[in-house]
């Protein structure tokens, strides 16, 4: 055996009674969707549907990096089906899914929107509801309540409207941001709540009860109600 034969042999033979041992670098993903999981439902997961640009500037707005996880969408189609799509959305996904919509003044609509989601949710799978946030006319309402105690009824949701571009003239629909009201949710919803104490009575004019769904937006854990009621 030449001696370039007997060095290759040893260092093989080497090699074999001390192998080398890695160690792997790779992270498991199941690991770490397992840790984002927990940790979406520790903090809460809600879905809000709603109808146009003014909503959904507010309730994006709201996220922040330790609340409540926020997903906000625009849906398409007159109320009822509005409310008969966000039905459909409905799922173990979130630990509520609300839908925000104005009654425009109309008992007979708001009836519809109230008897689509009950019908929807006995349908629904785990037996989980559609929670409807409305506002009588409408949702800039919700919005006044945060710079003015305002009670007098409104003609029209034009009007209301109106008022709201009064008290902040730099607003606009499409230009909705929630940093114009942050400060003042606290006194939304205790003024919403003065006007209707369970936020049920839709008919009253004006009322809101999106200081439910705002409460659990905001982690109050003082908040009356549910979102999984």
């Amino acid at each position: 055996m030449t001696s370039y034969s007997r060095r290759r042999w040893q260092r093989a033979e080497r090699q074999a009674m001390s192998p080398r041992t890695s160690k792997s670098t790779k992270v498991s993903s199941r690991t770490s969707l397992t840790r984002r999981g927990d940790e979406k439902r520790e903090r809460g997961s809600y879905l809000i549907l709603v109808e146009g640009a003014t909503e959904k500037g507010y309730f994006s707005g709201m996220r922040s990096r330790r609340g409540p996880q926020i997903e906000v969408d625009v849906i398409k189609g007159d109320h009822v089906t509005r409310v008969r799509k966000a039905v459909a959305r409905v799922s173990d996904e979130y630990d509520a899914v609300w839908c925000v919509q104005d009654t425009e003044l109309d008992r007979t609509l708001t009836d519809k929107m109230l008897h689509e989601a009950r019908m929807g949710s006995k349908e629904s799978k785990g037996g989980r509801k559609l929670h409807l946030g409305l506002s009588t006319p409408c949702f800039e309402f919700w919005l006044i309540l945060h710079h003015d105690d305002h009670r007098k009824p409104f003609q029209t949701a034009d009007e209301a409207k109106r008022k709201l571009k009064d008290i902040l003239p730099a607003w606009s629909e499409g230009d909705t941001r929630f940093s114009d009201f942050a400060h003042g949710v606290t006194d939304a919803c205790d003024r919403a709540r003065e006007l209707d104490r369970e936020g049920d009575d839709h008919g009253r004019n004006p009322s809101t009860n999106v200081w439910k769904l705002a409460r659990l937006l905001r982690a109050d854990p003082e908040g009356p109600g549910s979102a999984r009621s």
